[in-house]
């Protein structure tokens, strides 16, 4: 009641200064001023009248909640007046937001949050760091078994330790691989699975080891997408790697905060997915991811600190028993389980996160610039108002609080609908990166997101309504208050700022666009240096046990024989790199280097008939032959790369040169061959040298060279392995299509950039249009004056569109600037990758400022030829 009160006190004060206010103009125009001369006079007398109002709304201590009520009131009565302006400032700012919430939710989901939604704050995942173990151990994070059942039995901190690996078993009849988790039978306890859809998990005496209990537990999505929810499914039999499982239960997708496999295996089952090697019995083998609980009353500091003494007494104990021949010391990092905790992988999580939020950041830039252009031209509309206000006695503070408050209120409505937006986004973007059904139903917001969300509606409030409160008191109080503006009041260079600005951000986004959109068709186009579409790879899984050395040679040439004998089939080689595969580089030394001062090179063990298989062309010298394979021991002889013999002898012939490896063996250099593309996409390889593979050799993959269609010799060479060898499960495949699988990929990915660059285009139009429509229609007094003066209708054209294409040479300038840290970054992240990534490709950068130039002048050449239409009579009647 007592605030109605000042209410109705106010609005009867603010009726009797109206009524005083107009027979102050009466009297003042009786002295013989204008009308607006007597108006300006008598509110400077009456503003004393309204500090005391606001005085006495301060004697009541009300003044605080009844100004932002005020403000709320005032922006709604703001909204209503232009109805279609808020719709496209919340739509901008809503389409920004949304878009950006919406990512994200999923990046929150996948690198963020802890894997458990039941008790975040108590799950830990254990990383063992290891030093002076063996080679590449401090890049290892998983324990062996001793060590885990060690921490398991002695921790006191720790309750429910469980333990995992991850495996990509093949069901038989679809021949997919499936991602895939051995695991212990505390494992859904530990990670918070509490619920299935039917069925049970695993009771311990399944997870026992020597146990013949062959289960599985299925995800819910991957039983409703490969078995189409087949409700009789529990106590059914499916075949992983032609092994029978019995499938006892059906896991809920939401009972987890994503679910992180298709099915979940008895990790005790380990040697049937490594052709029967058991890593079980094998100290030297690290294979187990490890997470637990922390027990009521102790912290991730306390479990740390016995964790590590447990370990350092198994580093002990195996230096005493002689297990080890180096003196490993073990340390111990714990985390929330969050991928971005990993230490591992903290470094590729940030650069990921920063890879994908920075363009949809941009969106959000333009998205608020295009809003501060709209609300610049409506506080250019406003001076008037304002003028008033200020004549009246309100403050400067008073008055930017009321034009904040307004902004602020805009991107909140705009944020509270970004959440609709959140929302749906994650759905979609799951569904067009899930094609083989891997990934995870889309996650939900939480209050990660949440925060992110405010942090966006604030960042876009006070963007936006920077630049417009600052213009909103850039005028002349006496010419404002007559309704004209003149020239101090209409020059500003905010609106070229604000091209400048938006074509910056959106080149950028372009020539990532055009970057991702090339890759497919870079990927598919490429010239490896030999043949793709008629090579097949044959991979293979030789290992001793279960098979012997005798066994194993025995199936090599069977599987020869029957390859050899297919209809279409022309030769078969071996390698031991796999086109497109990573490669390891080792010294390589010349015959007269020592240690440490030879080159990085690949070595490539291949087999007599490996060149001409591959077709890749001898450029001198020759190939190898059967017979430079001695009876017993290795041969003596390599052929190296045109770029291994630049490197090491320049222009001088190599052959007969001598080259050292790293086991010691001296070989002679017989000839050279042309360099292959078949590390990164279109790059040529660095120095390879090409040793003469051992016949007695379990290693390597097989090559197949065939001629006409490669199905049904895909066919004959699967149908061979099964009946030589069932456990070998992976498909042969073609080197072509494995470029198309690759293509195919980042053809998504591509879809996704063009997507968001579209949005950066529509933005920078319409930004560039608003923008130039505002300057145009503040420059009608000028235009109307040149026009008085002679100037042509063609001129006043030119010079409207020649400011704009300096204004756009300075946008694709500073975009440019940008976009080149942007692109070295990306390709710092992609080094290791196959995918080329060309930071000084002007031609990328060519086609982006073609883009943006075409469609920005189209965008300005509306409002250039309103320009040339403005009537000087009516440009100038006001003045």
């Amino acid at each position: 009641m007592r605030w109605w009160r000042i209410r109705k006190r106010d609005a009867d004060l603010e009726r009797e200064l109206e009524s005083d206010l107009e027979l102050e103009e009466e009297e003042q125009r009786e002295r013989g001023l204008s009308a607006e001369e007597a108006r300006y006079a008598a509110q400077r007398a009456f503003g004393n009248k309204t500090l005391i109002k606001e005085q006495t709304r301060e004697a009541w201590g009300w003044a605080g909640a009844e100004r932002l009520l005020q403000d709320i009131l005032f922006t709604l009565r703001s909204a209503r007046r232009t109805p279609l302006l808020t719709f496209v400032v919340v739509l901008a700012l809503c389409v920004g937001m949304g878009l950006n919430v919406g990512v994200f939710t999923i990046l929150n989901s996948l690198f963020l949050s802890s894997p458990t939604n039941k008790d975040p704050s108590s799950f830990v995942q254990i990383f063992p760091r290891y030093e002076g173990w063996f080679a590449d151990a401090s890049q290892v994070s998983t324990f062996n078994t001793e060590d885990f059942n060690a921490v398991r039995a002695q921790a006191q901190s720790l309750s429910d330790v469980a333990a995992w690996e991850r495996v990509y078993p093949t069901f038989d009849d679809l021949h997919r691989n499936s991602s895939s988790l051995l695991v212990t039978c505390n494992y859904f306890q530990t990670f918070g699975i509490d619920r299935v859809v039917m069925g049970r998990f695993f009771i311990p005496n399944e997870c026992a080891v020597g146990t013949e209990a062959r289960v599985v537990v299925l995800s819910e999505q991957f039983w409703k997408r490969l078995y189409a929810s087949d409700p009789h499914i529990i106590g059914k039999a499916i075949h992983i790697n032609r092994q029978p499982f019995v499938v006892v239960g059906i896991a809920a997708d939401n009972s987890a905060n994503s679910v992180p496999a298709r099915m979940w295996i008895p990790y005790t089952l380990q040697p049937l997915f490594n052709h029967g090697n058991s890593a079980f019995q094998d100290p030297n083998l690290p294979w187990l991811s490890v997470a637990a609980r922390l027990r009521q009353g102790y912290t991730r500091a306390d479990a740390k600190a016995e964790a590590e003494t447990i370990l350092r007494q198994r580093d002990r104990f195996y230096l005493e028993k002689k297990i080890f021949t180096l003196n490993r010391k073990t340390a111990i990092v714990l985390t929330n389980g969050s991928f971005i905790e990993n230490p591992q992988a903290h470094a590729m999580a940030a650069g990921l996160m920063a890879l994908i939020m920075g363009p949809l950041l941009l969106v959000l830039l333009l998205a608020c610039t295009n809003v501060t252009t709209l609300f610049l031209s409506r506080s250019i509309v406003r001076r008037g108002e304002i003028a008033v206000r200020l004549a009246l006695g309100a403050g400067r503070a008073r008055l930017t609080r009321m034009l904040a408050v307004e902004s602020f209120l805009t991107a909140l409505v705009a944020g509270l609908l970004s959440i609709c937006l959140a929302v749906r986004i994650p759905p979609l973007l799951i569904a067009s990166l899930n094609q083989d059904g891997q990934l995870s139903p889309a996650p939900h917001p939480d209050w990660r997101v949440f925060g992110f969300l405010a942090a966006l509606v604030v960042t876009s409030s006070v963007v936006s309504a920077l630049l417009p409160v600052r213009e909103s008191f850039r005028f002349d109080l006496v010419t404002a208050l007559k309704g004209r503006e003149g020239s101090v009041t209409s020059r500003t260079g905010a609106t070229g700022v604000l091209i400048v600005v938006q074509l910056a951000m959106t080149f950028v986004l372009l020539a990532a666009a055009v970057l991702f959109a090339r890759m497919p068709s870079t990927i598919e186009g490429i010239d490896p240096g030999f043949e793709m579409r008629n090579l097949m790879s044959v991979p293979l899984e030789i290992s001793l046990p279960p098979y012997t050395a005798t066994s194993a040679r025995g199936f090599y040439r069977s599987l020869e024989t029957r390859i050899s004998g297919l209809p279409g089939v022309q030769s078969l080689a071996y390698a031991s790199i796999a086109p497109f595969d990573s490669t390891r580089q080792e010294e390589i030394r010349s015959g007269s280097q020592s240690k440490g001062h030879g080159h990085a090179a690949s070595i490539d063990d291949v087999s007599p008939n490996f060149f001409s298989t591959f077709a890749i062309p001898l450029l001198h010298g020759r190939s190898f032959l059967h017979s430079d394979m001695p009876a017993s021991g290795s041969a003596s002889v390599a052929v190296v790369s045109r770029a291994f013999a630049r490197t090491f002898w320049g222009d001088s012939d190599p052959v007969g040169k001598v080259v050292v490896t790293p086991d010691e063996r001296r070989l002679v250099v017989v000839g050279v061959v042309a360099d292959t593309r078949s590390e990164r996409y279109g790059i040529v390889d660095g120095p390879r040298v090409y040793t003469l593979r051992n016949p007695q050799s379990l290693q390597g993959e097989i090559f197949v060279r065939f001629n006409g269609d490669p199905a049904p010799i895909a066919a004959g060479i699967e149908e061979a392995l099964k009946s030589l060898d069932p456990a070998q499960v992976d498909p042969p495949y073609t080197i072509w299509s494995l470029l198309e699988e690759n293509a195919t990929a980042v053809k998504t990915l591509a879809k996704i950039v063009l997507f968001m660059a579209a949005i950066a285009v529509i933005l920078a139009v319409t930004g560039v249009y608003a923008v130039l429509s505002f300057a145009i229609n503040r420059r009608t007094r000028e235009f109307g004056i040149q026009v008085m003066l002679g100037a042509t209708r063609e001129s006043i054209f030119r010079s409207v569109m020649k400011k704009g294409l300096q204004q756009i040479a300075i946008g694709l300038l500073c975009g440019l600037i940008l976009a080149v840290p942007a692109a070295w970054g990306f390709a710092h992240l992609a080094s290791k990758s196959p995918l080329p990534v060309h930071v000084f490709d002007f031609s990328m950068y060519g086609i982006s400022a073609l883009i943006l130039l075409i469609v920005s002048v189209c965008a300005m050449t509306l409002p250039g030829l309103r320009a040339t239409r403005v009537d000087p009579i009516q440009a100038l009647r006001s003045e």
